[in-house]
């Protein structure tokens, strides 16, 4: 029973916190047919990829003097479905798929590095504050190089990331461990999260 409890809060998950349903055709066309700066395309393209998701995005120069995109994504419900067990999966499989919609959406723009933030707000009870409040807080965030998101486009030309990814599908636990493996995870507080 509980196995079905759990695959059925996955399959909510996937299907309801899903970015606004966009084709890969619409985002191609949008794509090479944009030839504006960086910043004008990102704040074109963003909302329709992440929809009420998307939280910040921001192209600067980062310490090594190359540019570099930040995007802070995430629902504004402090609440979830997932259990411990599923929340650090589920989570990571989700910052997978944001990235490499992103990633395909942005891929003829030039940057040095992509960085995607994973914040949503929590209750948090303070030591100073015994009755919990809402806070936003990042909890997760990935860096993904520009030239490892055109390797991974040039290995996989026909993906569609735009398709809704199946509970146990092959190709998608594939390519989700493939990108896993080229970003660097700059911060991860998936373990601090508690919940009730």
């Amino acid at each position: 029973m509980k196995l079905v409890l759990n695959f059925l809060v996955t399959l909510v998950l996937f299907v309801g916190c899903r970015p606004k349903e966009i084709t890969k055709q619409e985002i191609t066309s949008l794509r090479d047919g944009n030839h504006e700066s960086l910043v004008s395309y990102g704040n074109l393209i963003l909302p329709k990829i992440l929809g009420p998701e998307l939280k910040r995005f921001e192209s600067e120069v980062d310490k090594d003097q190359k540019s570099e995109v930040n995007i802070t994504y995430g629902s504004n419900s402090a609440l979830t479905f997932n259990d411990n067990s599923d929340y650090r999966k589920t989570g990571t499989e989700y910052q997978s798929l944001v990235m490499l919609r992103v990633g395909y959406a942005l891929a003829l723009h030039h940057f040095h590095r992509l960085s995607l933030s994973l914040s949503k707000p929590f209750f948090i009870q303070g030591e100073n504050n015994p009755d919990a409040e809402v806070q936003e807080a990042e909890i997760f965030r990935t860096t993904i190089s520009k030239s490892e998101l055109d390797s991974f486009w040039e290995n996989h030309p026909n993906f569609d990331p735009y398709i809704a990814p199946k509970i146990g599908d092959k190709e998608w636990e594939k390519i989700t461990g493939e990108i896993q493996k080229l970003w660097k995870v700059e911060l991860d507080e998936f373990s601090r999260v508690k919940l009730e």
